[in-house]
């Protein structure tokens, strides 16, 4: 139980945005790891990430913008500070672009996975089909086959008769109306009384 929370904190956002902002690799691998345990994830994580890098490279977009427009009485407190500190411009700027193109990647990568999956799992569920309907086809010709030969041995049964032969005296079984005796050889044929 332990162990199941402990990956699942790893997979977090959380955690995989401070990975990718100290060790980039160890963040993509948690991305994965993210993938593989929400399976039903794939597409949402890569869109909170593209929406968090956006968000940190829109603080420019938003300072040039109310720059342009230059309303009095309408400043927002410390973005102009923000956007013009070092540690926003060599870092966070890196790092949104970092976030917005392992999203997109990301985002890529599971579509293109998800159509390649469909496609294989699709050829392979009509392989087996095909090979079930067929086997079916076959165990289909087989059955039928054998019914008739139960067919025709039951129709054999019916007819069977035994005949003492009028001339050795010994019992014959006859499946048909003529035959011969098995151990005179001649011919004897059976009458219906």
């Amino acid at each position: 139980m332990k162990e199941n929370f402990f990956i699942k904190l790893l997979a977090s956002i959380p955690s995989i945005l401070v990975f990718l902002y100290f060790i980039p690799f160890l963040g993509v691998c948690l991305i994965l790891l993210r993938l593989l345990i929400y399976n039903n994830k794939k597409v949402s994580t890569s869109i909170c990430l593209l929406s968090i890098g956006v968000v940190i490279i829109s603080l420019i977009l938003i300072n040039e913008v109310l720059n342009l427009i230059n309303i009095k009485n309408f400043n927002i407190p410390y973005l102009s500070d923000i956007v013009n500190s070092n540690l926003y411009n060599e870092k966070f700027i890196s790092y949104s672009k970092l976030l917005i193109s392992v999203s997109i990647i990301f985002l890529i990568l599971s579509v293109v996975f998800k159509r390649v999956f469909t496609k294989i799992s699709g050829k392979f569920n009509s392989e087996i089909r095909n090979y079930i309907f067929k086997n079916d086809q076959r165990e289909s010709k087989i059955s039928q086959k054998n019914d008739l030969i139960m067919k025709e041995k039951r129709e054999k049964a019916k007819n069977t008769h035994i005949i003492y032969c009028p001339y050795c005296g010994s019992d014959n079984m006859l499946t048909e109306k003529t035959g011969t005796c098995k151990f005179c050889r001649r011919k004897i044929e059976y009458k219906e009384n």
